[in-house]
């Protein structure tokens, strides 16, 4: 049993990374290989059973910085797990000196370093460290993983992703689970009380990445000239009860439903007509792919990698432009268009999860018997 230790901040089901290990996770085949995972945050909603109901094990420390309290509580996990993990999968990119240390010392006998983004922080201060810190990091791995070209180049540099060193890992998702259903559409517009409006949704946490002020100022163009139109908003964060208040300064509080942090986004997915993704930067937006994969038209900024377009049903926009332009484009989709079976096209991208998480699989042996 070849066992590959996680390193996250967090096992939140708001977490984008989380979501992208365990589609992996459920898919792997779990008697030759299975996942740990050690994190510092502590949050409700997390995968932690579902991750013990799959066989893997999870490990909560002190969260990194430069105490000794947290060095110590991170040694001595490593300590108390020596030689139990030969791979060390790393999403935290920034700290790949620590873990490089610590845990070659007590056994890992390969890391790998993992790009989920094209951009070290939302925050300026928070990415002139990560920057810092991830300098020493092509000395501290052995191994290159990346979401997208762009979220490879970003991190790593197009030199390694032309001499073929950076394996690409997509962000694969079940595409059984989310081919279109016109029953679960009907039945989910109906317990939110949707009749014949135009349902605008958007999946993200709130936080700065996500953009969910320009979102706002773009539904608001569009209620202008479609007054039986709605925005879904499914997510948590931080700026959630900022965004809420802007919600009311443009008097669009009966139109605007937060639904929080939700297990059914597939079906939110089908109960739409358009979804949009106006983020300031992105490594890839797996919810994209899932969006597509429901037959949804989709409207994304242009900063999001070009990987994401798995079917003609996405529209690239910049985000120079004004939310009326992006409110135009918007207008053009129909609630009552007719929507298309996209899974061989998710498929032959190479996003169906069970066929990318057997390539995976291969990786990982590949690495243990090196």
């Amino acid at each position: 049993m070849l066992k590959v230790l996680h390193v996250v901040s967090t096992l939140s089901r708001s977490s984008g990374v989380m979501s992208f290990i365990m589609s992996y996770y459920r898919n792997i085949n779990r008697s030759s290989i299975q996942f740990d995972f050690l994190y510092w945050v502590d949050s409700n909603g997390t995968y932690a059973e579902e991750i013990e109901e799959l066989g893997g094990r999870v490990y909560f420390v002190k969260k990194p910085g430069f105490s000794k309290n947290s060095f110590f509580s991170i040694l001595s996990f490593f300590k108390d797990n020596s030689d139990k993990y030969k791979i060390l999968h790393l999403h935290e990119v920034y700290l790949n000196s620590l873990f490089s240390i610590l845990g070659r010392k007590y056994g890992v006998r390969h890391i790998i370093s993992h790009s989920h983004t094209t951009k070290y922080s939302d925050k300026k201060i928070n990415a002139i460290r990560n920057r810092i810190l991830c300098l020493p990091l092509k000395k501290n791995v052995d191994a290159y993983f990346a979401c997208s070209q762009a979220a490879g180049n970003f991190l790593y540099g197009k030199r390694l992703m032309k001499q073929g060193k950076i394996k690409i890992i997509n962000n694969a998702v079940d595409s059984k689970k989310f081919e279109f259903n016109e029953k679960i559409r009907t039945k989910v517009r109906n317990n939110l009380k949707l009749d014949k409006e135009l349902v605008i949704g958007h999946v993200g946490r709130f936080n700065k990445q996500k953009n969910h002020e320009f979102l706002i100022e773009i539904f608001s163009e569009v209620f202008k000239k479609n007054k039986n139109s709605i925005l879904l908003l499914i997510g948590m964060g931080p700026l959630e009860e900022e965004i809420k208040e802007k919600v009311k300064l443009y008097s669009l509080s009966d139109q605007v439903l937060f639904l929080g942090q939700r297990e059914d986004v597939r079906d939110l997915l089908h109960a739409m007509d358009v979804f949009v993704l106006p983020s300031i930067f992105e490594g890839l937006g797996i919810v994209l792919i899932e969006a597509q994969m429901t037959g949804l038209q989709c409207y994304t900024s242009d900063i999001v990698p070009i990987e994401a377009k798995v079917t003609e049903n996405i529209s690239y926009l910049s985000l120079k432009s004004a939310a009326s332009v992006w409110a135009e484009r918007i207008l053009e989709t129909k609630n009552d268009s007719v929507r298309t079976n996209e899974t061989n096209k998710i498929r032959n991208a190479g996003f169906d999860i069970r066929i990318e998480a057997k390539k995976l699989e291969s990786y990982y042996l590949k690495m243990k018997n090196l």
